[in-house]
């Protein structure tokens, strides 16, 4: 039996619509903040926008209160803030809240803090931490989820959890060689693995704007537009393509996923040309190309008509 490699080599690997969506993720930051609390102790979290944030529970137990929700936190369990809530962490008794500007934290990196608070009672260990993004895609997908995630040691992907927050501390605890690349892959996979939890346990119909990718037509025009997005679509090519009329498809589209066709084309357009003027040395002009644009002014305006900025000024500021 001969071993094809070229033919195994080329074989792209396949993916839903939503793998896809949450590949484009990127993350601009991430930090961790290993926190010991003794009894009694309460903390008061900020807003934190376009930042995620997490606290796991490693020993003992914690109350986290947001203007909604209220969790009992066991050793071993894990809450998500995906866009950055206002919160506040205690032991469960205290009715006193240091904020985090007066908390007594330890900057050992520019990724890693510690943290030792509390009136010396009983401990709570905590590994706490905040990932910001800034992708516009990351953003709207971030607004899908509710202000809030659970996820317990009953969970289908707790395991899988634990290892990567295992991971995620020991890197930024012990960095070495490579530990930037590593800590940004694994926040990645953190936020993945939270939201697989949460859209697994879900139906697709009640997430927002993801609720499209359970109408195959919809669904279809979707995928045409993430495989294909520096061809010169238009309305009559892509309701062909899926089988409806313009009038039709346009209707269902924007009640499915909220804006028409041709802004959302335009939307993952500017989203991967975010990603590309952070994370290549393309020129302008060479990324607008790459996404059908036949000039850099054209590019321009509509990168800043859907993003809020100029390209330039993000080339600007990765410089600086």
């Amino acid at each position: 039996m001969n071993f094809d490699y070229k033919t195994r080599t080329s074989t792209k690997i396949k993916d839903s619509a939503i793998g896809r969506l949450l590949d484009k993720m990127s993350l601009e930051s991430v930090f961790c903040t290993h926190s010991v609390f003794s009894h009694p102790w309460g903390v008061d979290m900020p807003q934190l926008d376009s930042c995620m944030m997490f606290h796991l529970v490693i020993s003992g137990h914690a109350q986290l209160t947001t203007n909604t929700e209220k969790y009992d936190l066991l050793a071993g369990e894990f809450v998500l803030l995906p866009r950055g809530e206002g919160h506040k962490l205690s032991c469960g008794t205290s009715s006193f809240y240091t904020t985090l500007a007066d908390l007594p934290i330890e900057i050992v990196s520019d990724r890693y803090e510690k943290l030792s608070f509390g009136g010396g009672g009983t401990q709570t260990v905590m590994l706490c931490g905040a990932i910001v993004f800034k992708h516009p895609l990351t953003l709207r997908l971030l607004d899908m989820l509710p202000t809030s995630i659970l996820i317990k040691q009953d969970s289908k992907h707790y395991e899988s959890l634990k290892s990567v927050v295992g991971l995620l501390e020991l890197e930024t605890t012990q960095p070495q060689g490579g530990s930037t690349g590593a800590i940004s892959r694994l926040a990645d996979l953190l936020v993945i693995t939270c939201l697989r939890e949460y859209i697994e346990n879900q139906e697709l119909s009640e997430l927002s704007w993801l609720g499209a990718l359970e109408d195959s037509r919809i669904s279809k025009a979707i995928e045409l537009v993430h495989e294909q997005p520096s061809r010169h679509w238009n309305l009559e090519e892509l309701s062909a393509q899926v089988g409806m009329s313009r009038t039709s498809f346009t209707g269902e589209f924007k009640r499915l996923v909220g804006n028409s066709p041709m802004d959302y084309l335009t939307e993952w357009r500017m989203s991967l040309a975010y990603g590309d003027l952070q994370n290549t040395k393309s020129s302008i002009l060479a990324i607008a190309l790459d996404y059908g644009y036949q000039s850099e002014s054209a590019f321009s305006r509509a990168f800043k008509r859907t993003i809020g900025t100029s390209p330039s000024l993000i080339r600007k500021q990765l410089a600086e």
